[in-house]
């Protein structure tokens, strides 16, 4: 540390560079020598002042006190800027921008490696990063105001100076960089800080006491957060004087803020924690609102939806079908988002964390706006609040580009990030010297005997390394699931699923499920983007041409091995598949597609069979350990979606998977209960039954009396449970979900019944025959009622 604070005084008299600039290095310097002495490592020095920071940066905070190591250099800073300047009037909001970028040149030569370096202990670490922020936090916080202050006064939050910076233009009248080179520097410190925080991530304590860990890296990653956003003010500022026909420049600006948002995301999840924590649920949330179909009106994953896309439709029969599919328990999803399983845990976010990186974001949305081509209204992201996340990344997406964020991502996911992305030495390097552990999430045969000559990895346990991997995994599902939607163009999002596939095949093929349901919501969330455009028939499209046999294989894998997996997992994991199958139908209609029709419906009768292998395997275990809620996920995302399309393809193709469909879904339909779980497990079973003999009718008249006989004591057992329920239970009035669930059962069981005596004929009449010989009254009057629906069904 020494011989570092030597090499800069050394370099900072050098007559060349101007003043300002060696201002600004020989006062972060200061900081660096004055917190690197052990003697304010166990003290409590400044640290009132810094605990009233944290709260400094958000609107109507006011100001604390400087420590006077830092109160010096403020002083000290704006005199020689003033000076340096040329500029009589203090209060030109060119001092403190033109303060604010020098210290932050200083970063990489300075700062940086003092949180690299372990020859300063930790909380020496802590005290100068905290130092160094509070000291750039004046400069852009008092950009029109610099009076030191030794008292609290309110002043104008961060974004006032933002709001300015188009027309606030950064100058040195003795240091003449262009704006290309200026935009290149400031893209690299955020670039640098992007790889400091991945390597704290990962970075192991002295201390064995993990609160003692997360409380360290907690002061740490706020700090970093803020200087990001500072980098994003002197991107903004840069940009205003920069040219925007220049290709390069544009590409570096938006490459910059790419990362920036990368960074922050993990940071602040889905926005409804106020941490990074997010779910599956929120994911499909998002997808499902950014859908252009009728998804919106009908949740793809709730029994509304099994009996609206089943082939034939109940609802056609129903004659109070717009109430039944109004109700709770129709409308919501058959899974449990909110299960524990289903959450993303983000243990390097807390609250402080996640404000900064949520103001950040905005920043970054204001630099998009006001510093692009495409001028919007500035005020547009100040419109959202710090729980808005899926609109505010949408609107960065629109401006920066889905395409440039989308392969900044991939970069990042894969720890080859560089910057810029066209630099072929900064590629090389990353992809030689990662910063911090990388373990790849999918270990590949192989990979645990190779060893790396003169490496040795500086994280031993395998939870950190994992946290850092979780890291990469939160910036790509979020980011993905939010920003695909907002192409404007097919060949645009063509090219962009390019990028993003290939992280959700590694996801998807990971050996931890969480991962493969991430997976399965990010394809699912680049089938829906592509919801908007006609395919072009002239040619197949490159991501499918490109990746469709490892997505069927990677599909077909995670299946096959879903055992007692939890319910969210299994179901988004299904959804996923049959939404892609159902693309690939569409896509085969077009006659110069590469993928025939033949292949898509022998894909479909596969991907059907094992799941319905799945169902079988889990319904030998019964209701219990929440058993029924991964049927029926699975009976309505999966089985149910792809059932209807066999079922309206021509020739029956749902023929040859009739013995494993009858196998599966007949046990279901006697399902045994009365809850809400038994009751959709019975809508949805017989729902597919419904597609299956649709779409198997030639070989139908053989299994009649099977089907109709199931039917039949279903209906037996709803009746006799709704006749004690209604005398004796006060929960079961008209209208709760108890009543219409029975209600519904009762309803569908009936259209079942009434198909089967079409479809299969004299098996089926011959069931009905015997109800009727036993002169049981109810069971009677269920015959009577299928017959009659019988005849209004048949064509």
């Amino acid at each position: 540390m020494t011989a570092l604070i030597s090499t800069i005084s050394s370099t900072t008299t050098d007559n060349s560079q101007s003043s300002l600039e060696a201002a600004a290095q020989k006062a972060c310097a200061s900081l660096v020598n004055h917190y690197s002495d052990p003697i304010h490592h166990h003290t409590n020095d400044g640290e009132d002042d810094l605990n009233e920071l944290e709260h400094f940066h958000y609107e109507g905070s006011s100001l604390p006190c400087l420590p006077p190591v830092c109160e010096f250099w403020y002083r000290k800073l704006l005199e020689v800027g003033s000076s340096g300047l040329a500029i009589c009037n203090e209060s030109d909001t060119r001092i403190p921008l033109a303060i604010t970028r020098e210290l932050l040149y200083c970063y990489e030569s300075i700062i940086r490696p003092v949180l690299i370096d372990s020859a300063i202990s930790i909380n020496g670490v802590v005290k100068v990063i905290q130092h160094y922020e509070v000291l750039l936090a004046y400069f852009v916080r008092n950009a029109t105001e610099h009076n030191v202050r030794t008292t609290t006064a309110s002043c104008d939050y961060i974004d006032g100076v933002v709001k300015n910076l188009d027309k606030a233009h950064i100058c040195n009248n003795n240091i003449e960089n262009s704006s290309s080179d200026e935009l290149l520097q400031i893209g690299g410190i955020i670039y640098g800080i992007s790889q400091d925080i991945s390597h704290w991530m990962s970075k192991t304590m002295p201390s064995d006491d993990i609160n003692a860990t997360n409380k360290t890296k907690d002061k740490v990653f706020p700090c970093l957060l803020r200087l990001v956003g500072y980098c994003v003010t002197l991107l903004s500022s840069s940009q205003g004087i920069m040219d925007v026909n220049n290709k390069s420049d544009v590409i570096a600006f938006k490459e910059a803020l790419s990362i920036a948002t990368v960074i922050c995301v993990p940071f602040v999840g889905d926005g409804t924690f106020k941490s990074g924590k997010f779910s599956i649920g929120t994911l499909m949330d998002w997808i499902l609102e950014s859908s252009k179909d009728d998804t919106k009106i009908c949740n793809p994953m709730s029994i509304a939806a099994a009996l609206k896309y089943c082939s034939p439709s109940p609802y056609s029969v129903m004659d109070d079908s717009d109430l039944m599919s109004s109700s709770s328990f129709m409308q919501r999803p058959v899974i449990d988002w909110s299960a524990r399983s289903a959450n993303f845990i983000a243990p390097w976010s807390d609250c402080l964390s996640f404000r900064a990186a949520a103001a950040v974001l905005k920043q970054i949305h204001t630099a998009s706006v006001i510093g692009l081509p495409s001028r919007m209204n500035v005020h547009d992201g100040n419109e959202h609040s710090s729980t808005d996340i899926l609109p505010l990344l949408q609107s960065i997406s629109r401006h920066v580009g889905v395409q440039v964020i989308t392969s900044t991502v991939r970069a990042y996911f894969y720890a080859r990030l560089s910057y810029p992305s066209n630099s072929v030495s900064n590629v090389s390097d990353v992809a030689s010297k990662p910063v911090g552990s990388y373990i790849p999430l999918v270990r590949r045969i192989g990979d645990e005997t190779r060893e790396i000559e003169n490496q040795k990895p500086d994280v031993d346990t395998s939870d950190l390394t994992k946290e850092h991997n979780r890291f990469r995994v939160s910036a790509a599902t979020l980011i993905f699931c939010a920003v695909l939607s907002q192409h404007s163009t097919f060949k645009a999002c063509d090219n962009a699923l390019s990028d993003v596939i290939p992280v959700a095949l590694t996801l998807l093929d990971d050996v931890q499920s969480f991962h493969q349901g991430l997976g399965a919501a990010i394809i699912l969330s680049a089938i829906e983007s592509l919801s908007p455009f006609e395919p072009d028939t002239a040619s197949t499209p490159a991501f499918v041409a490109k990746f469709n046999p490892f997505l069927t294989s990677a599909f077909e894998t995670a299946i096959q091995h879903s055992g007692r997996e939890e319910a969210s997992l299994i179901t988004a994991i299904c959804f996923a598949q049959s939404k892609w199958i159902h693309y690939l139908s569409t896509l085969s209609q077009h006659p110069n597609c590469i993928i025939p029709q033949a292949t898509v419906n022998a894909l479909a009768r596969k991907a059907t069979a094992d799941m319905m292998h799945r169902v079988i395997n889990q319904a030998q275990f019964g209701g219990r350990d929440g058993n029924d809620e991964r049927i029926a996920g699975m009976l309505v995302a999966g089985i149910n979606p792809l059932l209807a399309l066999l079922a309206n393809l021509p020739d029956a193709a749902s023929i040859e998977i009739t013995r494993v469909g009858l196998s599966a879904l007949l046990p279901l339909i006697g399902w045994r209960g009365s809850s809400l779980e038994s009751h959709a497990i019975h809508i949805s079973s017989m729902t597919c039954m419904l597609s299956l003999m649709n779409g198997a009718y030639p070989i139908m008249t053989k299994h009649g009396g099977k089907i109709l006989t199931e039917v039949m004591l279903l209906l037996d057992r709803s009746d006799k449970d709704t006749a004690y329920l209604s005398e004796t239970n006060s929960d079961f009035p008209c209208g709760s979900d108890n009543h219409t669930s029975a209600n519904v059962t009762v309803k569908v069981a009936l259209c079942c019944g009434a198909v089967s005596l079409i479809v299969c004929g004299e098996s089926a009449e011959a069931v009905i025959q015997h109800v009727k010989s036993t002169n049981l009254q109810k069971p009677i009057e269920r015959c009577r009622e299928i017959c009659e629906l019988s005849k209004k069904i048949r064509p």
